[in-house]
């Protein structure tokens, strides 16, 4: 779906930003560029939308050069969500997430219905309640998710994300990132996202493409990243957070595919608790969904559907195995 070729960009002063830089986002995917300020991932990002214009190589969108495109036309067929927001103050909830649609041409019937739908999805129901509404009329957290929202509108096969959830809280921005997880698995976009969080970047990403100096130190799986790093930079790099990383890399459905984990049979349930672990949960939100609700088992879901049980002492065995993979002592 985005193909980088080769891509550089030099800036006038002389700056090399990006270095001859090569890979691919496959359709479905969510790629994270990871780096420290400086290393490239923004400028990278930002050429896709023509927002910086590459030096030389080439980037296909969809099998089209972007730079054959309309630069205009470019932008508006790509979602753009960034840490700002950059909602309109003078635009109501409605017509800050109507604009592109408006831009291209849908009716006002096919607008309305889409800003429904959207408010819907990142969860500010009913729409009615918020359509109407100044982005200074709401918290920080639901500019954001009007912010996803207005990205959406069009229904762009791509998504890029600039550090997205930099600006809030920790709660808010862990809430909002457990939210769009689950929002992706149902809208399947693909997503090129920009952070310097390598949490985040852990548990956002399907692959990370770690950025030094406008190069592409290693792009792999979270896993094959923690548990192999690539050299003595990329290792450097994770060194003080490798003990959460172990677990953060490894989720249910990783387990379950690969036989090390068997789940009991589903339970019947009076009903569907507040409190769910998913087969995408990582070992770490599994421990600590079961220190919250201080159980000895409890039931799997894969979205709607209880797909198993999973009891505290088979989540503790695979602990132990994710700190062996990883080599971090016990």
């Amino acid at each position: 779906m985005i193909r980088f070729d080769k891509v550089c960009k030099v800036f006038p002063n002389g700056t090399k930003a990006v270095r001859e830089i090569s890979f691919e986002v496959a359709e479905g995917e969510t790629l994270v560029l990871l780096g420290t300020s400086g290393s490239g991932k923004t400028t990278t990002m930002k050429m896709v939308n023509r927002l910086i214009e590459p030096s030389s190589g080439t980037i296909t969108v969809g099998d089209k050069d972007i730079l054959s495109q309309n630069p205009v036309q470019l932008r508006r067929s790509i979602g753009y969500a960034i840490q700002g927001i950059g909602l309109f103050p003078h635009m109501t909830v409605g017509e800050n997430i109507g604009v592109v649609p408006r831009l291209v041409g849908w009716s006002s019937d096919k607008i309305n219905s889409r800003v429904s739908e959207l408010l819907e999805l990142v969860g500010l129901s009913p729409p009615e309640q918020f359509r109407d509404r100044y982005p200074t009329q709401l918290s920080g957290g639901q500019r954001q998710r009007i912010g996803v929202a207005r990205a959406l509108a069009a229904d762009p096969p791509v998504i890029l994300m600039d550090e997205p959830f930099g600006a809030l809280d920790p709660i808010t921005r862990e809430q909002l990132q457990d939210e769009f997880i689950e929002l992706e698995s149902r809208i399947q976009k693909t997503i090129l996202f920009v952070t310097h969080d390598i949490y985040e970047a852990v548990k956002m990403g399907d692959r990370i493409a770690i950025l030094d100096q406008g190069e592409v130190q290693q792009i792999a799986p979270p896993r094959d990243i923690v548990e192999s790093p690539a050299n003595e930079f990329v290792d450097r790099f994770l060194g003080p957070h490798r003990f959460q990383l172990s677990l953060m890399t490894v989720r249910l459905s990783h387990l379950i595919k690969s036989s090390s984990l068997s789940l009991s049979e589903p339970e019947e349930a009076a009903e569907t608790p507040k409190k769910r672990l998913f087969v995408r949960n990582s070992l770490i939100e599994a421990l600590d969904l079961f220190k919250e609700v201080q159980k000895e088992k409890m039931p799997v879901w894969d979205q709607d559907k209880q797909v198993g049980v999973l009891s505290m002492e088979h989540l503790l065995s695979a602990v132990g195995t994710a700190f062996q993979r990883a080599g971090v002592e016990q």
